[in-house]
């Protein structure tokens, strides 16, 4: 992918708004106030510490899959429902990346 394609990877302090939206979409009960956005990979909901832990080590780790890295407190959201197994598409993401040279 050129360098022009990559996405993004952002941490993102939710609104109040987007915490509902998050909530209808991942559950009542959870605890969100953030997001972990990764483009077309996908995107997980939870605590500023839970997103917080997988920005950082995702940042060392998958640092070639995004075009910047970096933390807001205002991003345009279109989906709220956490990505299942996002971290299982970063890795594939990368082995292709890999392997392409």
């Amino acid at each position: 992918m050129p360098r022009s394609k990559k996405p993004p990877m952002v941490l993102v302090t939710l609104t109040p708004d987007q915490i509902d939206r998050a909530k209808e979409a991942n559950g009542r009960r959870k605890q969100i106030t953030h997001a972990l956005i990764c483009g077309d990979y996908g995107q997980m909901f939870g605590t500023e510490r839970q997103c917080l832990k997988y920005f950082t080590a995702w940042n060392s780790i998958f640092r070639p899959l995004f075009s910047r890295v970096h933390r807001t407190k205002k991003h345009d959201i279109e989906n709220y429902t956490s990505t299942e197994n996002l971290v299982i598409r970063l890795i594939k993401a990368d082995d292709r990346r890999s392997r392409r040279g």
